[in-house]
């Protein structure tokens, strides 16, 4: 454990503590999935496009955070349900502050780069009609 995770050292930063575990591959992205509610193994999988052993890894490693919880069904087979513990849940306040920040920084995509004008057109109306 480096100094910036040790709470008990003088030179613990919140800040870079939450950055290390939030950067590492997947974890943001298996978060926000879990914003919405409790998901399954393979649902989370497949909604991100995880490779099974590195969901696994990070799932374990979330939960040994207190992040998540799993939760065993004792049904046959058996069922793996995951689900943002309180400390998790909390981890929204970041997602919601990314998101106006973005709204206020960030300038929106632009589909007309790089095609023509009838192309364009086309984009446009695809995309205000998905919205």
């Amino acid at each position: 454990m480096n100094m910036e995770q040790d709470p008990q050292s003088e030179m613990f930063c919140p800040v870079l503590a939450t950055l290390d575990l939030l950067n590492q591959r997947w974890n943001l992205r298996i978060v926000r999935s879990l914003l919405d509610g409790k998901m399954r193994f393979n649902e989370i999988g497949r909604q991100n496009g995880i490779n099974p052993r590195t969901l696994r890894e990070r799932l374990i490693a979330l939960e040994e955070e207190e992040i998540i919880k799993r939760t065993v069904i004792s049904v046959m087979p058996p069922k793996v349900e995951y689900e943002l513990t309180e400390k998790g849940m909390a981890l929204n306040a970041i997602f919601e502050a990314l998101a106006d920040w973005g709204k206020t920084w960030m300038k929106a995509p632009n589909p007309c780069e790089g095609v023509d004008d009838a192309d364009c057109v086309e984009r446009a109306e695809k995309m205000l009609a998905e919205s």
